[in-house]
């Protein structure tokens, strides 16, 4: 992995809002620019989120008729392992906001299989994701504690080359996970970091001083903030 960048409010790919609203907004038209740019390229645009409070509303910021939002792909950071209706699954919540924002067409959701075993599914799934040549961004938010995905300061697995992995001793319940390794993470184009609050400042601290964070080793393209996570 690349050695990681210099990491502060001041970086140049901070983008500092005054409130929510304007962080959520401005990320759904980062975005939808590149849903667009990547439509006049390919017949198929190919996106990777996470799931949490400030990726769904920045989501909610979609507009249906901008583009034909039926031709994105979207695969999922993680997953949590519990049942395929359980409402702790970010596939549901991804699906949710996505049908009440742009309606029915919206695309594709894959995510790794709730109906099979876990180490089955992070096989499954990391086919899946192999057999994608790009992706045209990933965004990701950002833990309390400063985690991304389902990776956690600290944890080996960070500096795994695996395509996908199985965590199981997630400090968040439920303990067992599927996140796609940082290397898939990282190999994209344009890597979006979104979050909001005044509870993200320890996490920006420890970031800035500790260059083998998970923030630090996705090294974002653009970090879409409000002022209070930042300050």
């Amino acid at each position: 992995m690349p050695n990681p960048q210099n990491f502060s409010s001041t970086d140049s790919r901070f983008k500092i809002f005054a409130t929510e609203g304007e962080v959520f907004e401005h990320t759904a038209q980062i975005i939808t620019a590149i849903v667009k740019h990547a439509l006049t390229q390919r017949s198929t645009c190919n996106v990777i989120v996470a799931a949490g409070n400030s990726i769904t509303k920045s989501l909610s910021h979609l507009s249906p008729t901008t583009l034909n939002w039926q031709l994105v792909n979207w695969f999922l950071a993680d997953e949590r392992c519990v049942d395929h209706n359980s409402n702790l699954r970010n596939e549901l919540q991804i699906n949710r906001v996505l049908e009440n924002t742009l309606g029915k067409n919206f695309g594709v959701i894959t995510s790794p299989q709730a109906e099979i075993q876990p180490q089955e599914a992070v096989a499954t799934y990391a086919s899946r994701i192999g057999a994608i040549n790009m992706f045209d961004f990933c965004l990701l938010g950002m833990g309390d504690d400063g985690h991304i995905a389902s990776l956690t300061p600290g944890n080996s697995l960070l500096y795994s080359d695996e395509t996908c992995l199985l965590i199981n001793d997630s400090p968040n319940p439920p303990s067992q996970r599927i996140t796609l390794g940082m290397r898939v993470l990282r190999n994209t184009t344009n890597r979006i970091l979104v979050t909001t609050g005044g509870s993200k400042n320890k996490a920006f601290k420890k970031i800035e001083r500790d260059l083998m964070s998970p923030v630090q080793i996705f090294d974002p393209t653009t970090i879409v903030v409000d002022r209070a996570a930042v300050q």
